[in-house]
């Protein structure tokens, strides 16, 4: 069995190093799961960057569906129902760019069933 210097410098020095090298492990993995969290908490939901909206007539009973994505730089993955007067529901995924608005087409209502951050 080899028994390291316990008194004298080199015994504290040995001992305040490996201390000095456990505490900055401890603090490491302490900031590394504390960190984890706080950047998907601290932004907005993709819903919130996301909207549907009229403009302009397609026909007496229809309206230009747009979807906009105000979002600075992310791409947003939209689930969107929308229908006709008189048609059957329609659902899609788009993928509208950073500060953009897409046609979608005619339509008399619309809704945004889910809104999540691109992967890619």
């Amino acid at each position: 069995m080899v028994r390291l210097p316990t008194s004298g410098r080199i015994g504290r020095t040995i001992l305040r190093t490996s201390t000095n090298i456990a505490l900055a492990l401890c603090t490491l993995a302490t900031l590394a799961a504390g960190s984890a969290g706080v950047y998907a908490a601290d932004e907005p939901a993709a819903a919130s960057f996301v909207a549907t909206r009229f403009a302009g007539a397609c026909d007496d009973k229809n309206n230009r569906l747009w979807l906009d994505n105000k979002h600075t730089f992310k791409t947003i993955v939209v689930t969107l129902r929308w229908r006709a007067a008189g048609g059957k529901n329609l659902t899609d995924q788009f993928y509208p760019g950073p500060n953009s608005s897409r046609e979608i087409g005619c339509a008399a209502e619309a809704e945004i069933l889910e809104a999540k951050f691109a992967d890619f």
